[in-house]
């Protein structure tokens, strides 16, 4: 949540802890969080997964699931579809309807993008208590976070439509 703070400070934008629904994460480890705009409100969501465990990919990183584009001018009509692929599309296309969002003050519908961002922190326990970070740990937590916040799939709709 300290991140939090220090970007609603410099950009107007907190992270909010949000619920899952079922099978939208892939371990019980990952937390998903709303990116929100003071003013236009949510503009994108990231993923966190930041405690190492057996099996996960070593490293920190942060990867584009979904990036932020305007919609409401696709030019579906002139789209070749490809022989049996009519219902993962209609599926696609239902999927959106439910995430398109307008934004206050700006013209079109947008999907809004998903990021997600790794870490192999050490797990808190309760005998060792809360996760403390070493320095490098934080300037890697720093380093991904800002990758994900400022990269454009995850904020053109905030920097460059504003």
């Amino acid at each position: 949540m300290g991140l939090s703070r220090l970007f609603q400070h410099l950009y107007g934008i907190s992270l909010r802890p949000t619920d899952t629904t079922s099978g939208e994460v892939w371990h019980s480890d990952v937390h998903k969080l709303e990116v929100v705009d003071e003013e236009k409100g949510i503009i994108g969501w990231i993923y966190t997964d930041l405690f190492a465990r057996r099996g996960k990919a070593s490293g920190a990183a942060h990867y584009t699931v979904r990036c932020s584009r305007r919609t409401d001018d696709d030019d579906e009509v002139a789209d070749s579809v490809p022989e049996g692929a009519e219902l993962h599309i209609r599926e696609s296309q239902e999927f959106e309807a439910v995430k398109r969002h307008r934004l206050p003050g700006q013209d079109g519908i947008y999907q809004l993008p998903l990021v997600v961002l790794l870490c192999e922190f050490v797990r808190p326990t309760l005998t060792r208590g809360p996760t403390v970070l070493e320095w490098h740990e934080v300037l890697t937590l720093f380093h991904e976070m800002g990758h994900a916040m400022h990269c454009e799939e995850v904020m053109s709709i905030h920097f460059y439509h504003v």
